[in-house]
């Protein structure tokens, strides 16, 4: 098995007179949880800003006091801890080595130096000096680290999309997002491929690529326009950040009301179980009761029975002697072998006396314990009472109150999340209409270039063919409904789950097989010797438990167990973090690393400390 590449060991946030914000990773698999608003994806924002990303986290104001993050890692099996430095402000990187001091990295990749974060961290993942394709007719450049981001660390945004997990979006990207891809599975760059260019090119295949690009162009404003947003694309983004900002609003508001609505919860769980345990306690006082009214019966019966023999003793005892009905011989003259010893009639009174009272002492302890029950009796029922009432109370105020108020702010919440997925596209479609308008200005300048003679950028389908068998095997472990056979499409380059492309799925359903696609592709390397950077990071993989889309029902518990059980043991000798609302099963817990954050005073709050 392949051991190359690096693992994170810590993310730190240091600060002036604040405590550091800090959370510690190991090999294999590493779950951080909590609800919304505890840091989790500003952990994800921060380490691939600490891996080559220009733009910095999001603002939060937890984090105002912070000015300096350090990530840690360790370069294969080596026990050697290296910590990169970078200001929360964007820049340059320092390298901390122990023993060899600090080594400035510069943040943006250059092909002939040597001295940047991207060459570090390329050569830590075995893919130092490699080459990619920038289009179609065989230009190559070097790789950057940032090409392989998107396929390392996978963002909750991103984790949704319904583009193939190789891709970003931008179209002017993908030639080089399908070589990365090739890169890594099959571990043969582009170094041999030679750009031919035609040295006749004619105005007729200028303009007739002019006109392409200006067909693309109006599809794209059309686009824009079907969205029904306006304005320019700076009003746009000015916009978004608004829309952002009344989301996370939103995002707040539901977690506060979800939050009372488990209070509640709580609240009528605990009236329940008091009422089923006073249910319990008093069927056992039943049978006690009815078993103690049969003593008592029997007692009295016994008393009877006593009575009886004294009072037949002093009655024969009262009869004057006859003749022996055997030999007809009076008493004194008694053959001695027909005389057998016996008791007198008082001793007999005298002993059915003393049993008596031992009776009628236990019939008074009997009647205690009798009175004792049903006083206990009288107070269960009040109790009983009591918890029912509570559990009828917290029904009537989760179904009649909490509900509705989750029920709003959930709608809200979905409101805010459509409207700014709507201007975000909105930006992405004018971003695209500026990047074509960019192109046709410059198709007089850029002569056309021959297609090169090397191989195809896109993968196969029988390059894939290893590769989706580890995408369908991990699939499988974790127990994913209705699950047939898992191949690859070469028109989209992704992965076909049971005869249906990956992107007609709901979100939730995109997001757990966006999962199985970067880390089938880090187990698929790992095992087959070729260069990764040996990590995934995934933020909100298991998206379909929350806010399922229609039809994603089927999606029972066994599946998020198994996802998390099948992570613990197939990627050991790897790092896989995972970013979540829903922990793991508890008996897991102890053998991965496991950090929960509680959103309350109680256990750890978040990634900020409470610094005041």
């Amino acid at each position: 098995m392949n051991t190359q590449g690096f693992r994170l060991t810590r993310l730190t946030l240091k600060g002036s007179e604040v405590a550091d914000a800090e959370v510690r990773f190991t090999r294999g698999l590493n779950v951080v949880v909590g609800p919304s608003n505890t840091g989790k994806t500003f952990i994800a924002q921060c380490v691939d800003f600490m891996l080559g990303r220009s733009l910095t986290p999001k603002k939060i104001s937890k984090a105002a006091s912070y000015d300096t993050v350090f990530l840690g890692l360790r370069i294969g099996d080596a026990d050697e801890e290296l910590v990169l430095e970078r200001s929360l402000r964007g820049g340059d990187f320092r390298l901390h080595q122990d023993g060899a001091g600090v080594l400035d990295l510069g943040a943006k990749h250059h092909a002939d130096k040597e001295d940047t974060v991207s060459h570090f961290l390329l050569g830590a993942s075995g893919l130092t000096g490699k080459k990619v394709r920038t289009n179609q007719q065989g230009k190559t450049r070097t790789l950057t680290f940032r090409d392989i981001a998107r396929l390392v660390l996978v963002h909750e945004t991103s984790v949704i999309a319904e583009l193939s997990p190789i891709f970003s979006g931008q179209y002017t990207s993908r030639t080089v997002e399908s070589s990365v891809f090739r890169l890594l599975l099959t571990g043969f760059d582009d170094s041999s491929v030679i750009a031919k260019e035609d040295p006749n090119v004619s105005k007729v295949r200028r303009e007739s690529q002019s006109e392409i690009i200006e067909e693309l162009l109006e599809q794209a404003r059309a686009r824009v326009s079907d969205f029904g947003v306006e304005g320019e694309e700076r009003e746009l983004h000015e916009q978004l950040t608004r829309l952002q900002v009344s989301l996370e609003e939103a995002s707040q508001a539901l977690a506060v009301e979800q939050q009372s609505a488990a209070a509640l919860e709580r609240a009528r769980r605990q009236a329940w179980e008091g009422l089923r345990e006073v249910d319990s306690r008093l069927a056992v006082l039943a049978e006690l009761q009815k078993r103690f009214h049969l003593l008592q019966e029997q007692y009295a019966s016994d008393l009877h029975r006593l009575e009886s023999i004294s009072e037949a003793g002093l009655r024969l005892g009262q009869m004057k002697e006859e003749r022996c009905p055997v030999c007809g011989a009076l008493a004194e003259h008694h053959d001695v072998q027909h005389q057998t010893p016996h008791l007198s009639f008082e001793e007999v009174a005298s002993s059915c006396s003393a049993e008596a009272e031992k009776i009628r002492t236990l019939l008074t302890d009997l009647k205690g314990t009798l009175c004792a029950n049903e006083k206990e009796v009288i107070r269960l029922e009040e109790e009983q009472q009591v918890n029912a009432r509570d559990l009828e109370r917290a029904s009537a105020q989760l179904r009649e109150s909490l509900q509705p108020r989750v029920q709003v702010a959930l709608q809200k919440f979905r409101d805010s999340q459509s409207q700014c997925d709507k201007v975000g596209h909105a930006v992405e479609l004018l971003e695209r209409v500026r990047e074509l308008e960019e192109l046709v200005g410059g198709i007089e300048k850029v002569p056309k270039r021959e297609r090169a003679n090397g191989p195809p950028t896109e993968v196969g389908a029988d390059e894939a063919e290893g590769f989706s068998s580890q995408v369908e095997a991990l699939l499988r472990s974790w127990h994913f409904p209705g699950l047939e056979r898992v191949t690859f499409s070469e028109k989209d380059q992704d992965v076909v789950i049971s005869g249906q492309q990956r992107a007609t799925h709901g979100k939730g359903v995109r997001a757990i097989t966006h999962a199985a696609f970067s880390l089938a592709l880090l187990k698929y390397c790992q095992s087959h010797s070729k260069p990764h950077p040996g990590l995934v990071i995934i933020d909100s993989p298991l998206i379909v438990y929350r806010q399922p889309d229609a039809g994603e029902d089927n999606f029972t518990v066994d599946v998020k167990e198994g996802f998390y059980r099948s992570l613990a043991t197939e990627f050991m000798h790897a790092q896989v973090i995972i970013l979540e609302n829903d922990g793991p099963p508890d008996d897991l817990r102890s053998d991965i690393n496991f950090v929960e954050f509680t959103g309350t005073d109680r256990g750890r709050r978040g990634f900020i400390p409470n610094n005041g």
